[in-house]
């Protein structure tokens, strides 16, 4: 699939809101309710579930699979995943009645040896898996490397998003995330970044880590700013309370609204600026067409002192 595909499909994922397997309201996902408007939810058997209880876990989710199956949920917009512990209980859940109805599963912890048999099993089922990139061999720039590639060989169709973990990272340095601070102030700044840059370099969708402390919203609206800067394409939520913030900072500026649209019109000149600011559509052309795709997925923001901009207005020749 061509990168602006890849982009397009994942583009709803916005906030993935995740649950243990054994919550109440997991029954509620699998009956097809589009829960506290998050763009995917992710029903986990790993981290959120204690040892004791992933027997009853798999249980519940055999049994929401085939209700599921037999009553459909059509209507449903919310992308359903499933996250297994290990690749063993992959194919166990993969093989259960109703399967087929969900978008995917979360691979925690993938690894270059663990890589080809989730996508060995994701052909097998025709299923999209999202590896999670969150072990301590991701800090070497080479492994990451290493690792788009076998992406690449093993077939990127089969990948919805990258995912980046964050809390384990920060466990890999006997570290937690520090109150009032992001992601981009901590210690995690280089290798996020360095992570995202190279998949999305290969064109795959990148997803934001999670932000872990509920009650602070001030420092969650900041680092959401700054996973959009980086161009990736949402972020995992532990909580409702953050689904909105994270989709509301996911829309774009009219603004950049209108400087995309400006340098995907053909009429469009080699190179111009538009209120100061310089497009050139042989460079920024990619961009522009992540815009509209944002922009069509989670809509405009309003920002009056922008209202003046208008299309056909406020574009000038550049000479360079």
């Amino acid at each position: 699939m061509h990168s602006d595909e890849l982009h397009t499909r994942a583009a709803g994922l916005g906030a993935t809101l995740y649950m243990p397997a054994t919550n109440p309201h997991a029954k509620r996902v699998f009956a097809g309710e589009d829960l506290n408007g998050a763009g995917s939810v992710v029903i986990c058997l790993e981290d959120a579930l204690h040892e004791n209880d992933v027997e009853r876990g798999l249980n519940g989710l055999r049994s929401h699979l085939k209700t599921r199956s037999e009553n459909g949920a059509r209507h449903q917009k919310t992308m359903v995943f499933v996250r297994p512990r290990n690749l063993g209980m992959a194919h166990l859940i993969s093989e259960m009645e109703g399967f087929s109805t969900v978008s995917g599963m979360i691979v925690p912890k993938m690894t270059l040896k663990s890589g080809p048999g989730w996508f060995e099993l994701a052909r097998d089922h025709e299923t999209l898996i999202m590896p999670t990139l969150e072990t301590a061999e991701y800090f070497d720039p080479g492994y990451v490397s290493s690792v788009a590639d076998m992406f690449a060989s093993e077939g990127l169709d089969r990948v919805m998003a990258v995912r980046l973990g964050g809390n384990d990272l920060l466990n890999c340095l006997g570290l937690r995330r520090t109150p009032g601070m992001t992601s981009y102030e901590g210690p995690l700044s280089y290798v996020l970044s360095m992570m995202g840059s190279q998949m999305m370099a290969r064109g795959l969708p990148v997803a934001a880590p999670v932000f872990d402390i509920i009650h602070d919203t001030k420092t969650l609206i900041r680092e959401v700013e700054q996973d959009v800067l980086r161009g990736f394409i949402g972020k995992t939520a532990i909580h409702p309370a953050q689904i909105d913030i994270i989709h509301e900072m996911l829309k774009v500026s009219r603004e950049d609204l209108h400087m995309a649209k400006a340098i995907l019109d053909d009429a469009s000149a080699a190179v111009f600026q538009i209120h100061g600011v310089m497009c050139e559509p042989a460079t920024h052309s990619l961009w522009a067409r992540r815009i509209l795709s944002r922009a069509k997925t989670w809509g405009v923001y309003e920002q009056p002192e922008l209202e003046a901009v208008t299309s056909g207005h406020g574009r000038e020749a550049v000479a360079v």
